[in-house]
């Protein structure tokens, strides 16, 4: 019974160093084969594969292309060759049922026929004349030297009579303007002037009254600052420094940083010093 246990013991010691001396084989019989393949490398490479393959195609489609356009440029070239061909060949007549060529007998009579229409045209009749009506023409040049000028033209002449102190010829000219023209964009200068005139003759009531029409019906436009100032001035004039002061202040509070307004404050100060 001892000696079957040991004999056992001895098997088992022979298969360990059997099992131990295999290893180093068994290594080295697995190298001959490689080592194992990496399974996404392998999927990298067929789709490189395929890409290639792929770009083989379409490099060989775009050179059939290429070859297909060349064919195209020559049947084209070749048709333009013709064309050009048909545009150097003699005109044809083409009539219902035939067609023909035009001899050179028939091309002389054509041109010597043309030739003769052009130098030997056809008298034109002359145009009829419609006897002019002398009534007519003398209402129309009436109608025509009767033509009023415009209002600058007017204004000028006006402004002009009062520059050379023709008073009475201006407030005439002045005065028609704005009868004839009430709402011209020169009405609030004629009318400013108009208070200029009185004022400058000393007629300080009606220079007020005159001044007062441009700051009524102009307030906008550019008279009406200096019209609201000369009204102070033409108070002060009359010894009434108390409307004076009033009308001033309405230009330092209506038309701020204006030529107008620096007046009346000098205008103002010069009233406060004489009390």
């Amino acid at each position: 019974m001892c000696n079957l246990y040991t004999h056992r013991i001895w098997q088992g010691f022979v298969l360990t160093i059997i099992l131990v001396l295999m290893l180093p084989a068994c290594t080295s019989f697995k190298g001959m084969f490689g080592p194992e393949e990496d399974p996404k490398i392998a999927a990298l490479q067929r789709e490189t594969r395929q890409v290639s393959r792929s770009n083989t195609a379409t490099q060989r489609a775009v050179k059939d292309l290429y070859n297909k356009l060349d064919t195209l440029d020559d049947k084209l070239l070749d048709i333009e060759e013709k064309l050009e061909d048909l545009a150097d060949r003699e005109p044809i007549l083409i009539t219902p049922g035939k067609i023909t060529l035009p001899s050179n007998a028939e091309q002389k009579d054509q041109e010597r026929i043309t030739s003769e229409k052009i130098e030997s045209p056809e008298k034109e009749k002359p145009p009829t004349t419609v006897p002019k009506k002398r009534g007519v023409v003398k209402e129309k040049r009436r109608s025509v030297s009767s033509t009023k000028p415009t209002p600058e033209v007017e204004y000028n002449k006006a402004y002009k009579a009062y520059t050379s102190t023709r008073y009475d010829e201006a407030l005439a000219l002045f005065n028609e303007l704005l009868k004839e023209h009430p709402t011209h964009h020169l009405a609030d200068n004629a009318q400013y002037w108009i208070g200029e005139i009185y004022y400058d003759i000393e007629n300080f009531p009606k220079a007020i009254l005159s001044f007062k029409e441009v700051v009524t019906k102009y307030p906008q436009e550019n008279k009406a600052a200096d019209a609201l100032l000369k009204i102070g001035y033409a108070y002060s004039a009359l010894d009434d420094p108390s409307n004076a002061r009033t009308f001033l202040k309405r230009v330092i509070k209506n038309y701020p940083f204006s030529d107008a307004e620096a007046k009346a404050r000098a205008k103002l100060k010069e009233l406060e010093n004489l009390r």
